[in-house]
């Protein structure tokens, strides 16, 4: 008969692989989207796509607005299965170096309540830090802005433009203060 430990691993497998398949959906419908939008846009003679290959323009278009997000979430939960054991083992001999070394009576052995806090927490941290590599992967690989890849596609010096935003009114205020102009 299967324990807890089999169940929250199969559910967690099952998690990912849910994910992956809503990712490989999603992916599906924006490439026949891309197509038709490429068409639709070509037909009116729309200024966007004017020197961009529909190939260039359907890799542009799925980059951007593709969900990612459910492809890194899938790595994390995977990434969190392959290092449970591991952090596991590590915690277990963290706790008996930190026991043996301080003298700590029979209260501090495995299986009673300190060790317990230690253990959980220890396994949540490796959990988040799954997570946390997960998005710091994420954020660091985001595609450029689909508007943005578009000019640079057909060859405009985007770099250059320089975006004019209003600032909110702390900020000019704040920035009159540190100018000394009250």
């Amino acid at each position: 008969m299967p324990n807890s430990f089999v169940f929250a691993l199969g559910f967690t497998l099952l998690a990912a692989a849910g994910l992956v398949l809503r990712w490989a959906f999603a992916r599906w419908l924006l490439v026949r989207d891309a197509h038709e939008e490429y068409d639709e846009r070509a037909a009116f003679g729309a200024v966007s796509v004017e020197g961009i290959e529909k190939a260039e323009f359907c890799r542009i278009y799925v980059s951007a607005h593709e969900p990612r997000w459910a492809l890194y979430a899938a790595l994390a939960l995977l990434t969190a299965i392959v290092v449970t054991w591991p952090a596991l083992q590590a915690l277990l001999y963290i706790w008996d170096q930190i026991r043996f070394a301080s003298g700590a009576s029979d209260v501090f052995a495995p299986g009673y309540y300190p060790w317990m806090f230690f253990m959980f927490f220890g396994l949540v941290g490796a959990w988040a830090f799954c997570g946390w590599l997960a998005a710091r992967v994420f954020h660091a690989r985001a595609p450029e802005e689909f508007h943005a890849a578009i000019l640079r596609a057909q060859g405009q010096p985007i770099d250059d433009v320089e975006i004019k935003r209003r600032r909110p009114k702390w900020a000019r205020r704040a920035q009159m203060m540190r100018e000394g102009k009250n």
